[in-house]
């Protein structure tokens, strides 16, 4: 979200409401002092609409079929208890983690109830299931901002990484969902595109900057790949751009550097908290496999998870030694760093 459009929805949606402001300040003390069991709760909810995705992009742990966590879909059910909880207190409810979130047939509904607290909402896809009528019912839920990925402004370069997907379905999803919004004179949702720099494909980011202009997207955004632990390194050569300004990483030799100081800080922890379909509550996205649970929210609660034991001893560990974390330690502790200006 852009400055402009943050100080709008604060004036709107946290300025006039008190416990959201309360909440917002007491989390900002508790981050600026470092506290292990801050005030208040979460700002964000990252909220996983399910983990079953119908592409294979490579670089995925999902569509690299390695989420061996089980699969299934959140329940609307579940969901409601997770709004009840928080609903008055967090800012922004993200809904995608580590799955196609429009496969999941009742985020329609969880996006409707979630709105009803004034809470700004973004949904994250791969725009393969957008169909027409899927779109008019986004563009009708009151959904603040949807994040489309494109890789690629071409067939070709497109289904390099974005394995099993249509292109041209893809393009023409965009191109309903921008006149359909025209044609209901609705703003929202704010259309992201997001496109990940690739060594097979920043030959193309003027191509694409053209495209999105052309099909009349409100914004593109330029993010760089992550790598992965399970990285092969010959996936590492082969998706690494050759351009060095687009990568947050370095190859010396056969090792691979990154770029990004790790400090002993991480927004995720202080900020947000993620609730994968089953409930349960990991540090942040990049637990794929739940590797460090802290509870199960629809059994324990969001508020009782935020500073139960488990949750204040991760977060004593990363503020004395990130590094010693093996999920933190090539993490920068902000997703603002992984972006790129083009």
């Amino acid at each position: 979200m852009n400055l402009k459009r943050k100080i709008k929805y604060f004036l709107e949606n946290v300025l006039v409401r008190k416990k959201r402001l309360f909440n917002l300040l007491l989390n900002r003390i508790s981050k600026l002092i470092k506290l292990s069991k801050p005030f208040g709760y979460p700002l964000t909810l990252m909220v996983e609409p399910t983990n079953i995705c119908n592409l294979k992009c490579p670089l995925c742990p999902t569509g690299a079929g390695l989420v061996k966590r089980q699969k299934g879909f959140l329940q609307f059910r579940d969901f409601k208890k997770i709004i009840d909880e928080a609903g008055d207190y967090i800012f922004h409810l993200r809904l995608w983690n580590w799955g196609e979130s429009l496969m999941n047939k009742e985020v329609f509904e969880m996006i409707s109830y979630a709105k009803k607290k004034n809470i700004f909402i973004n949904l994250s896809t791969n725009s393969n299931f957008l169909t027409k009528e899927i779109a008019s019912r986004l563009i009708n839920s009151e959904l603040d901002e949807l994040i489309i990925s494109l890789d690629g402004a071409s067939e070709e370069t497109y289904k390099k990484y974005r394995v099993g997907g249509n292109f041209k379905k893809v393009i023409e999803s965009i191109k309903f969902f921008v006149s359909e919004k025209k044609r209901l004179g609705k703003k929202f949702p704010h259309l992201r595109l997001q496109f990940i720099i690739m060594k097979h494909n920043e030959h193309e980011i003027q191509k694409i900057k053209s495209l999105a202009k052309e099909m009349g997207v409100d914004e593109i955004v330029f993010k760089t790949v992550g790598i992965m632990d399970y990285s092969s390194k010959e996936d590492i050569k082969k998706y690494l751009p050759t351009n060095k300004n687009y990568s947050r990483y370095a190859l010396q030799g056969e090792k691979v550097i990154t770029k990004i100081k790790v400090k002993n800080k991480c927004d995720s922890l202080w900020d947000e908290m993620v609730i994968n379909w089953d409930g349960t509550s990991v540090p942040c996205c990049f637990d794929m496999n739940n590797s460090y649970v802290f509870s199960n929210v629809f059994e324990e609660g969001i508020k009782k998870t935020w500073n139960n034991s488990k949750y204040v001893q991760f977060r004593k560990k990363l503020l004395k030694n990130k590094k010693s974390i093996l999920l933190c330690k090539n993490c920068p502790g902000t997703n603002k760093e992984t972006f790129v200006k083009v």
